[in-house]
């Protein structure tokens, strides 16, 4: 054991010099000093690690582990950025961090900015949608879908035909929410808009076809490859649950 403490604290020392010779961020140092262990194991992946073999998959690894620790981290370097150059893509990418946060009226309120500066792009509206949506403004967010469709009537997006139906289950309108999950069903890349519909069925008093959807999902998932089973594993495994009670 002293060996093992001895040579966490020479990693800690080492770490720290890294630290401050290369300008790293002040609460570096407090994360190397106050979490031996695991500061120093955050610290290597995304700092030392991505410096040695410049890996997008480790960096990418080590941001995840960087986020677990500073949630907020990527928020303050956006809204930094935002400050720094008003611009509708940094309005936008400080959007997607306030999502991510659960801060949906301050995303709403940034999008609607870049409408009201005429731009309207779908990606920015189906944005808009899904921060209103979050924000449970569900019908706000069936008009935003609405205009999307209507000004580009070309674009197409899965996760946004499955908000729509949501919003519409949502907004009580449960004949044409289960009218778009049946479109769905057949086009969605994944098995979220079956489960959902199989959700709404059984709660709308349709316990046989909420059944025959369940079971589509349990077949899908034993035919598919292991990489889509590893993927969808928390949707088929809520449909494995709901099979043992319907």
């Amino acid at each position: 054991m002293p060996i093992l403490g001895g040579l966490i604290l020479a990693i800690q020392i080492a770490f720290a010099i890294h630290a401050i010779r290369s300008g790293r961020e002040t609460y570096w140092l407090y994360i190397i000093a106050f979490l031996p262990g695991i500061g120093c194991a955050v610290y290597f992946f995304t700092q030392v690690l991505p410096e040695m073999q410049n890996s997008y998959s480790v960096r990418k690894a080590g941001n995840r582990l960087l986020k677990a620790i500073d949630p907020e981290r990527e928020l303050r370097r956006r809204k930094d950025e935002l400050e720094i150059a008003d611009t509708v893509a940094n309005r936008v990418m400080l959007a997607d961090e306030c999502i991510e946060a659960g801060f949906f009226n301050e995303a709403i309120t940034l999008l609607q900015r870049c409408q009201q500066n005429g731009h309207d792009d779908p990606d920015i509206l189906l944005k808009l949608a899904q921060a209103q949506f979050g924000a449970k403004q569900y019908q706000q967010a069936i008009e935003t879908l609405d205009l999307l469709i209507k000004t580009h009537p070309g674009f197409r997006s899965p996760d946004g035909h499955l908000l729509y139906a949501r919003s519409l289950a949502e907004t009580g309108q449960i004949p044409l929410a289960l009218e778009e999950y049946q479109a769905l069903s057949s086009s969605f890349p994944g098995e979220e808009a079956r489960l959902r519909h199989a959700q709404l069925l059984q709660q709308n008093d349709q316990p046989g076809r909420a059944r025959q959807v369940l079971e589509e999902i349990q077949l899908r998932a034993k035919r598919a490859p292991k990489y889509y089973r590893r993927k969808e594993q928390e949707w088929i495994r809520q449909a494995e649950q709901m099979l043992k009670t319907a």
